[in-house]
């Protein structure tokens, strides 16, 4: 088997982005890093090289992986990264809107809503099992009108509709026709712009998966004009080779995280015999850089947004670098403008990139690598400045794997020059499998590094984040607080203090039944937390955390006791979440999804508050009710991570797939719908 120093890596990411991160001097840093002698460069990404060399490193990825010696992996599957401050996701204003793991930092999600009009995408898990009831005609171009759908044939459209909170209504207005062959992931609103997410397929976050999983397919934008909303009209899209890892909305723009693999005509990807392999070697050696990148189109024509000035891969001779090629692929990020749909920059890594984390100054690319030698996981950080361009700030590395997706979003927060992230190792041990840790980096600009200037455990504090076999359940950063739930018979939640970087540590922890998926900060002295409890059902538990060092336990809810196999969407997707702050009180939704009787299937909407949250010895949990899917053929149930709950005003949404419910809030039961 070939092994080669490093993966080279290439990252297209088009950006034109606002408000440089912060950057100064790191101070020496209290965790040893590999040592640096005076000849070695600094920085593990490099763009300098020529589009030869570049293309020379692509090859030899391929040999790599044309060996048929894809990297093993342990069997460490750990849940990653991404936080916010306090009261992310959560509306100012009198109603709800999507709910995100940072407050700067919008997310797409197949449910938008801007305080009257509501827009709902058909995404792929709708695909399956949702029957609209007034379909419209398939086109690329049209859109149309509500009055009209009744004549066409069925298929999958964005819903456009009109609340009336005074009276808990919604009217149908419009839909926007999407072609066959593409689903919408989410959409993003803004102003008099709705934004929808496309892509061919989906494949999931984690890079190393073979490479033809990804050829052919496509990530795109498509972009339409709601001056009108009864009558949207489509102004530009954008399209983009690849799969889909992730996006996010910034004051920059709508960015898109996409990984490609090229399509090399006559390659044999498992080649038997020698007259294959050679033939493989011939085609490789013919590669150009055109055939190599990802092709980007706006309006049907081809851009050109790649130089190799403005791809990176890494320094083969830095001390970081792995130590075995990763697969050729390149992970692009391309940045649109909202209201044009105009692309505005571009980047590119030559490697795979499992997700990125955006903080409102700064993008985080992971990569989870595998290293035989030491049979173990680490993760690289790759930092990108936001300003009028993506500029790299430099790379580090952490022991054990960070894999962002749903909740494990939470487990990275940058503040400020540092990044904080919780990562977890396998470390082959029946007797305490699992090991996690909290890494504190701090951005060098000078030197393009991110140099770990904090951990626990460590040397002084030796304390163990969870005990023997616990895995990693919540978690949340908070300021200069972070909160941890571990979990295998009962729930220990962590409080620790990052006020001093280089100085983290565990202040407290309470011991309760259950656990904790999914943390919220309600104020600085309250946390809420959902998840399930003993009995394996729903559990909301709100925590007194005005002791930090003694948290306490300020009241259980259980929901869906009536149910069998009980459990909520919320706990493993943000989106399903809802959340409206008061001032007194907090009005909040989640899904409740389960069966009666062992068969029959029941979604809810489940209306809580969080009531004398400004008293916090008085502050309790309130069940209000519930709305329920009613009135629908078994067949047109969305699945239930499709559920989401919308407030606005005294009357609350409930969308199941694309069917809409109503009530108002204090009379949850005397619903109307399906609308």
């Amino acid at each position: 088997m070939r092994r080669l120093r490093s993966p080279a890596l290439c990252v297209c990411v088009v950006a034109v982005l606002q408000g440089c991160g912060g950057g100064s001097s790191a101070s020496d840093p209290v965790i040893s890093q590999p040592p640096v002698g005076d000849d070695t460069p600094t920085a593990l990404l490099t763009n300098a090289k020529t589009e030869a060399e570049v293309l020379a490193t692509f090859r030899a990825s391929y040999e790599f992986a044309l060996d048929g010696s894809e990297r093993s992996k342990g069997t460490a599957d750990a849940a990653l990264t991404a936080t916010a401050e306090a009261g992310a996701g959560v509306s100012s204003s009198e109603f709800s809107v999507t709910y995100t793991a940072e407050n700067s930092v919008d997310e797409y999600d197949a449910v938008k809503y801007d305080g009257e009009y509501l827009y709902i995408a058909p995404s792929r898990s709708m695909d399956c099992c949702v029957v609209f009831a007034e379909p419209a005609v398939a086109s690329a171009d049209m859109v149309a009108s509500h009055s009209e759908t009744d004549k066409r044939t069925q298929t999958r459209s964005i819903r456009v509709l009109r609340t009336t909170p005074e009276d808990a209504g919604v009217t149908a207005l419009a839909e926007i026709p999407l072609d066959d062959g593409f689903s919408v992931e989410g959409l993003y609103q803004q102003q008099d712009r709705l934004l929808a997410l496309t892509a061919t397929n989906w494949w999931g976050v984690f890079g190393d998966r073979s490479l033809e999983s990804w050829q052919g397919e496509s990530t795109g934008l498509r972009l339409y004009d709601l001056t009108d909303p009864s009558n949207p009209s489509a102004l530009a899209e954008v399209s983009i080779e690849g799969v889909l890892v992730t996006s996010r909305k910034t004051a920059s723009g709508v960015h898109i995280v996409s990984r490609h693999s090229p399509t090399i005509d006559g390659l044999v990807y498992n080649p038997t015999d020698a007259e294959q392999s050679s033939k493989n070697a011939e085609l490789l050696e013919n590669l150009d850089w055109d055939s190599v990148l990802p092709r980007v189109s706006e309006n049907g024509t081809a851009l050109d947004l790649f130089s190799a000035e403005r791809c990176f891969s890494i320094d083969v001779d830095h001390p970081l670098a792995p130590a075995v090629l990763g697969y050729p692929t390149v992970t692009s990020v391309i940045t649109v403008d909202p209201q044009t749909g105009t692309v505005t920059d571009g980047l590119c890594y030559l490697e795979f990139s499992d997700g990125a984390y955006f903080s409102s100054d700064a993008l985080y690319l992971t990569q989870v690598d595998y290293d035989s030698p030491s049979d173990s996981y680490r993760t690289y950080l790759h930092k990108f400045d936001l300003g009028n361009t993506l500029a790299y700030a430099g790379s580090g590395r952490v022991e054990g794997a960070l894999f962002l997706g749903g909740q494990s979003d939470f487990r990275i927060s940058g503040a400020a020059d540092y990044v904080r992230l919780v990562t977890t190792r396998y470390t082959g041990d029946d007797a305490d499998r699992l090991d996690h840790s909290l890494f504190v980096l701090q951005a060098d600009p000078r030197e393009k590094k991110l140099n770990t200037v904090g951990q626990i455990p460590n040397e002084t504090r030796s304390d163990e984040i969870g005990k023997p076999n616990e895995d990693l359940y919540g978690v949340r950063f908070v300021g200069s607080r972070a909160y941890l739930v571990t979990f295998e018979l009962t729930d220990p939640l962590y409080t620790i203090d990052l006020s001093d970087p280089t100085d983290p540590y565990i202040v407290g922890a309470l011991e309760v039944t259950g656990f904790s998926n999914f943390l919220h900060p309600v104020t600085d002295e309250l946390l809420l937390g959902l998840g399930q409890s003993e009995d394996n059902e729903v559990k909301l538990e709100l925590f007194d955390i005005s002791d930090f060092e003694s948290p306490r336990s300020q009241g259980v809810l259980t929901l869906g006791q009536d149910l069998d196999w009980g459990f909520s969407a919320a706990e493993f997707d943000r989106h399903a979440f809802s959340y409206l702050a008061g001032a007194t009180t907090d009005r909040f939704t989640l899904p409740l999804s389960g069966y009666i009787r062992g068969f029959d299937r029941l979604e809810r909407l489940q209306l809580l508050e969080i009531r004398n949250k400004d008293q916090t010895a008085t502050a309790s949990l309130f069940d209000l009710g519930y709305l329920s899917v009613e009135g629908l053929a078994s067949g047109e149930y969305a699945d239930s991570s499709l559920s989401r709950g919308v407030i606005s005003g005294d009357a609350v949404y409930f969308i199941n797939g694309a069917n809409v419910f109503s009530a108002f809030w204090n009379d949850p039961f005397n619903q109307s719908g399906p609308h």
